[in-house]
């Protein structure tokens, strides 16, 4: 069972406020993030990052796959985005398998809905992002304690 709460925003800073929000109960966590292009799944991210003091830019990581950024000594943000994934090779699950596993980095992932559901972890936090006409978003946060 999943906890749940929805949110509206009404311009992209609020998205960006709503992550900043977010972070510090999020750190350490699998995040999945689902949405069609340009509904503030980065945006949302953008905020996330300020929340845990990243100082590096947060942009998609659409063409390179991932971004990884240091939030302390001993602890991580694995930005990854699947946009442009067909199908994700043997190699990659196995990786992903790994990242899910790891203790002390947080994991984001936009354009979750391009992995199998079979392979997300039990334990994680889903993201919706739905557009609502102009910059109007509703986001949706399910909780797999």
């Amino acid at each position: 069972m999943s906890l749940k709460s929805i949110y509206q925003t009404d311009f992209s800073e609020a998205t960006e406020a709503l992550g900043k929000r977010y972070a510090s109960q999020f750190i350490n966590q699998k995040i999945f993030l689902f949405g069609d292009l340009g509904v503030g799944k980065t945006t949302f991210l953008r905020g996330f990052a300020k929340g845990l003091r990243i100082k590096s830019k947060i942009k998609s990581p659409t063409f390179v796959g991932e971004h990884l950024h240091i939030i302390d000594s001993k602890h991580y943000f694995l930005h990854l985005d699947f946009y442009r994934a067909e199908k994700l090779p043997p190699e990659t699950v196995a990786r992903l398998d790994e990242m899910f596993t790891s203790p002390n980095t947080t994991v984001a992932i936009e354009w979750s809905e391009k992995l199998p559901r079979k392979i997300l972890p039990k334990k994680r936090v889903e993201i919706h992002f739905q557009d609502c006409g102009g910059e109007k978003r509703e986001i949706t946060f399910a909780v797999f304690p």
